[in-house]
């Protein structure tokens, strides 16, 4: 089954922006257990992800989503709900990706309620995010209302924006997903509208399918 959702058409995967598309040779690989693509653990598992590199440098671990899965400093991986997203190893030289599945893989839903021949979730389930390590991605880049994420965007009760991407390789058409790390202060759509809801401040994560990222920090007065 879980082998299943990551063969399943592009047009089951949530439709967002434009942009690009393959990891980039790095000096740092994720273990994955033998004969296996992608990390997969049941909601409420907790797995140990280990990185080799080729020097002697800390690694950075990130989860694309992390109201899916989170991963610690030290690497434990954690299952928190059904669906599929990423962990990334970073290091100064380089780093690597790979997919997780969690539960069944489809968010939003109950194992008893997916449907094996199409991956939805009955009558009412969600589009779902599909890993694709095939993809060129090298590179994302976030702005918004005009700033990068290398300065301070202050937004107040009423305000919004869209995310512009800047992607790279530019010729890439590949989906990019949108997560918000507080959604009760800033909410995020599948084409990286942002909406302010309460004061706080929330990280906004720009997924491409091969597990590239970028952030975006916002405080909502």
């Amino acid at each position: 089954m879980k082998k299943q959702l990551f063969a399943l058409a592009s047009a089951a995967a949530l439709t967002v922006v434009l942009a690009g598309c393959g990891a980039e040779e790095a000096a740092v690989k994720i273990n994955l257990p033998e004969n296996q693509e992608y990390l997969s653990l049941e909601i409420g598992e907790e797995i140990s992800v280990v990185a080799q590199t080729k020097k002697s440098e800390n690694i950075a671990w990130a989860c694309g989503n992390d109201n899916i899965a989170f991963i610690s400093p030290d690497g434990k991986l954690t299952g928190l709900a059904n669906g599929v997203t990423v962990v990334t190893a970073k290091t100064d030289s380089g780093y690597d990706n790979v997919g997780v599945v969690v539960g069944n893989g489809v968010e939003g839903t109950a194992p008893s309620t997916v449907n094996p021949a199409t991956g939805a979730a009955g009558a009412t389930g969600t589009a779902q995010r599909v890993f694709n390590e095939n993809s060129r991605v090298t590179g994302l880049s976030l702005s918004l209302n005009g700033m990068t994420e290398d300065e301070t965007l202050i937004l107040s009760n009423g305000d919004e924006g869209t995310f512009r991407v800047t992607v790279t390789p530019s010729d890439c058409e590949d989906p990019i997903y949108f997560d918000s790390s507080a959604p009760d202060v800033v909410t995020v759509d599948d084409e990286g509208h942002v909406t302010p809801v309460s004061r706080g401040s929330a990280t906004i994560t720009a997924t491409a399918p091969n597990g590239v990222t970028d952030t975006f920090k916002i405080f909502v007065r």
